[in-house]
């Protein structure tokens, strides 16, 4: 038997499958083998079947797009009667992602109903799994292992302008935009918000000026001071 870890996977999942090698790869060198990476059709070839007969254990990513797949039950299936002929071990290891009830379709793949590692939702969900992962995998993570931790946000106070009933005015020849104002201070505690009067507000440029300020700018930039060049 090799040291690879084979992986049966959806394409649709090839990101999290990614994230997930990259946390694992972080902790010890691992060799990994990906069907998607022997081949891009549907049948179970003697190349992938030797991948998963010679693999330490078999991997398998598991979320709703999992079910549209033709060849990851066709993997799984294989893996169970590898693991039966085994006696040293080989373990199929089910990984569910979020979305995924196991007392539906994944029973059909599992009707031994294993140990199913799942992944939480959120930012930290791969991260929290991942040394359930390593435990299974037979591996002994780092001590100073840490998993992700939802950090609280304070609230915090805020001062919106919003802006109702835009118009576009035009005086003296200028054309400006113009809408109704209105300042609410959003408190960061359950106190009722503030509002000021509602007022006019009117763009402070135009057109007309915008495209003055863009003159001047490009007269800067490439002008003698934009062009010049420091003496050698």
């Amino acid at each position: 038997m090799s040291h690879h870890i084979f992986i049966s996977h959806s394409t649709q999942d090839d990101e999290f499958v990614r994230r997930l090698r990259e946390s694992l790869e972080a902790h010890g060198q691992v060799s990994w083998v990906d069907s998607r990476e022997l081949t891009g059709g549907n049948a179970l070839t003697n190349t992938i079947k030797d991948a998963i007969r010679d693999a330490q254990h078999f991997l398998v990513v598991i979320s709703p797009d999992t079910f549209n797949s033709k060849w990851v039950p066709q993997e799984v299936r294989f893996a169970l009667e590898v693991a039966q002929a085994h006696n040293d071990g080989y373990k199929v290891i089910p990984v569910l992602l979020p979305g995924v009830d196991p007392d539906g379709m994944v029973a059909m793949l599992f009707p031994n109903d294993p140990l199913y590692i799942f992944v939480g939702a959120g930012p930290t969900g791969l991260n929290e799994a991942v040394p359930r992962i390593a435990a299974a995998l037979g591996w002994q993570l780092p001590n100073d292992w840490e998993s992700g931790k939802t950090v609280e946000v304070e609230p915090v106070e805020e001062l919106l302008l919003a802006l109702t009933d835009p118009r576009i005015v035009e005086h003296d020849g200028v054309r400006r935009a113009t809408a109704q104002a209105e300042l609410i201070y959003l408190a960061a505690d359950d106190r009722r918000d503030i509002k000021s009067r509602r007022y006019r507000f009117t763009a402070p440029l135009g057109p007309v000026e915008l495209g003055k300020f863009a003159g001047i700018s490009n007269a800067i930039i490439n002008g003698p001071l934009g062009s010049s060049k420091a003496e050698p």
